[in-house]
């Protein structure tokens, strides 16, 4: 039995002896079963969605599976990574550069929206804040022509090197609502010309110094016949093997495009808003490989906990107030009804502007559907802009017809004066309705606009002042859900997108009403402006029931904004005399039934109603103060804690909550006693 035992134990040292010796052969085996592909991720146009879609957590979850299967993965931005969101607005992109740098990219290229906080911000700023290497050919100094950020970036891969070559928009300065000043250029002279001779120069200097493969991270326009489009930059250089194209909010794999020397250049696009992840592989056998990652559902969890950690951060900068209107900003009436629907109302009117203001465009067109909430007379913080427009929807620019615009303005009236969800606020246009025309456009089951059959409803269209031209073509702001279709209004599907993702509509407003405005909406926004304008047969009496209607409704809004403007005056005026209010205090000490006590009293330069007051005490003048009382009563007699021979220094200050604030007034003088028996 003991031998036969023996052997058992002999046999199961060796087993363990043979597995222990197999061990690193099969951690080895493990490894070199590593792919040598090289395998970029990219990202492009993220506008700030850090936590949307599938979110820079999905972004490194996939890389994180990627480095498992090869031994080389690099992630890339194709920028506007920094601006479109709220939160990136109120902490001027730091919550977006914060949340980028979790995602430990490689390289980078700055987009247009970038530099929406200015181009000495980004570059001292939020571009150090992400930790990433920052590239661009283009963007340059005025001082010295020299590139500000380095033009391309080498990367190994084992005993393969790829340069990775930025390239920014040309149009960057026109298009971005940031200071530039005179410092920067992004070389977009000569029609193209110049660009491309920094991007050759690039390329050039990448394949001397050992670029096996040269790869451009370019924020381009998506307009491909134009001079500062991917496919032109590529037609007119050669030497790249791919380019990442950020700039374009459209999502592509890869397209084949031609370049001077007649290779064949990848082209491929990961999209907006994190919706995708792009993935470009270059195989050991040299050949290229371009997907789009969409349906992902593994998350890093301390990626999301840290962006979670970021969110609750800047938060809170959301209730911050940075505008104030004089005039109640409508989308419904004082009694909650919704009237944008049906009418123009200021609210529309400056929406509108705001979307013009921010693209540029001929006009802009607003549907009511998309204002939620009116604004109060008074103080307007970034969380009341998200109440009027919650979504922070892309809004863009698209170039249609005279004759597609014309359908479009009927579409919008067809309900009139019913609510229609789809009413335009309008910007750069004025027309009048005639409500005695019966509508004729037809719609599909699904809404969608099919055509008119009869006389249009819309009538003396001007655009800024001149006659419509049913032949011309016309820059129209909106949504990218208008301009795409998405809503009904397919007639905007005959033009063309020409500036996707300007920003988003609540951005457009609060930096209109920051930058436009000067922080203050009144004056041509206390009530509707006459854009749109109705032409109708009424009865007498009913055009008197109206106008009397319309007169009781203003006095109405008039006696409300005047209480209103009563309470904010009565507050102010509060708030100013507690912040010039001075305290003069004075003390005594005593013993009373043989206790000690020392009696603090105060008087107050001003009367304020509800006023109280902290009595703060200290064993030294200028420091370690605690709070001892508060007090409506202008006497505190201190009975306990006090020690022979000690002296105590008393101060008192006046404090109220106005508003949902507390405001407190100067401290008074230091009094102090010494107790001495």
């Amino acid at each position: 039995m003991k031998k036969r035992n023996a052997g058992k134990i002999s046999c199961l040292i060796m087993a363990c002896i043979l597995i222990l010796t197999m061990i690193p052969a099969a951690a080895f085996s493990a490894e070199s079963a590593q792919s040598e592909d090289i395998v970029i991720l990219f990202t492009g146009d993220v506008h700030g969605q850090a936590d949307e879609n599938l979110g820079y957590a999905g972004l490194k979850a996939y890389e994180n599976e990627m480095r498992r299967e090869t031994r080389y993965v690099s992630v890339v931005d194709a920028g506007d990574a920094m601006s479109g969101n709220m939160l990136s607005a109120v902490s001027r992109g730091k919550y977006s550069a914060e949340a980028m740098k979790l995602s430990g990219y490689t390289a980078a290229v700055p987009g247009i929206h970038d530099f929406a906080y200015g181009a000495d911000y980004f570059c001292s700023t939020l571009a150090p804040l992400t930790g990433i290497e920052y590239i661009s050919c283009n963007f340059v100094r005025t001082s010295d022509n020299k590139a500000v950020f380095s033009p391309f970036k080498l990367v190994p891969y084992g005993g393969k090197m790829v340069a990775y070559v930025g390239i920014s928009d040309p149009l960057t300065m026109e298009m971005s609502a940031g200071d530039f000043g005179t410092a920067y250029d992004f070389c977009d002279g000569n029609q193209g010309v110049e660009l491309y001779y920094r991007v050759q120069n690039a390329i050039d200097t990448a394949r001397a110094i050992g670029a096996e493969y040269v790869i451009a991270v370019a924020h381009l326009s998506d307009d491909a016949a134009g001079p500062y489009s991917a496919q032109s930059v590529i037609k007119n250089t050669s030497g790249l093997t791919a380019v990442i194209q950020g700039g374009t909010h459209a999502a592509f794999a890869g397209q084949s495009v031609k370049d001077a020397g007649g290779n064949t250049v990848l082209l491929t696009s990961a999209g907006n808003g994190l919706k995708n992840i792009g993935v470009l592989k270059i195989k050991t056998n040299n050949t290229l490989e371009g997907k789009l990652i969409s349906n992902y559902n593994l998350r890093d969890v301390k990626v999301q906990d840290e962006v979670k950690t970021l969110q609750a951060r800047y938060n809170g900068d959301l209730s911050k107030d940075f505008a104030v209107t004089t005039s109640r900003l409508e989308a419904t009436s004082s009694s909650g009804t919704r009237t944008v629907d049906k009418k123009e109302t200021n609210l529309g009117d400056l929406t509108a502007d705001a979307y013009r203001a921010a693209t540029g465009a001929d006009l802009a067109l607003v549907e009511s559907r998309e204002l939620r909430a009116s604004l109060a007379l008074g103080d307007i913080s970034y969380k009341d802009i998200l109440k009027v427009l919650p979504e922070g929807k892309p809004i863009g620019v698209a170039e249609i017809s005279g004759a597609d615009l014309m359908d479009a303005l009927e579409m919008s009236a067809r309900l009139y004066p019913n609510s229609n969800g789809g009413f335009f606020q309008i910007s750069g246009l004025t027309y009048d309705i005639q409500e005695t025309v019966i509508p004729s456009v037809s719609l599909d089951g699904f809404g969608n606009f099919r055509g008119i059959s009869g006389e249009y409803r819309v009538t003396n269209v001007m655009i800024n002042g001149a006659e419509l031209d049913l032949f011309a073509t016309y820059r129209v702001a909106g949504t990218e859900d208008l301009l795409s279709g998405a809503t009904g209004y397919t007639m905007f599907r005959n033009g063309t997108v020409v500036q996707p993702g300007v920003t988003s509509d609540n951005l457009a407003v609060i930096s209109y009403l920051t930058n436009n405005l000067k922080g203050t909406a009144g004056g041509r926004y206390a009530k509707s402006q006459g854009r749109v304008d109705s032409i109708r047969l009424v009865r007498q009496s009913e055009l008197e029931q109206e106008v009397a209607d319309l007169v009781k409704d203003d006095l109405k809004e008039y006696e409300n904004r005047i209480a209103q403007l009563e309470k904010q005056l009565k507050q102010k005026t509060e708030i100013l005399a507690i912040k010039d209010m001075e305290i003069t205090a004075s003390s005594k000490y005593g013993k009373s039934s043989g206790k000690r006590y020392i009696q603090v009293k105060w008087e107050a330069s001003e009367e304020v109603e509800g006023l109280k007051y902290q009595v703060y005490k200290s064993t030294k003048k200028s420091s370690g103060y605690s709070k001892m009382k508060s007090t409506s009563s202008l006497s505190y007699k201190n009975t306990s804690g006090l020690t022979k021979g000690k002296t105590y220094y008393y101060k008192v200050r006046g404090y109220k909550s106005i508003g949902g604030k507390t405001y407190y007034s100067s401290w008074s003088n230091v009094v102090s006693r010494k107790v001495t028996s």
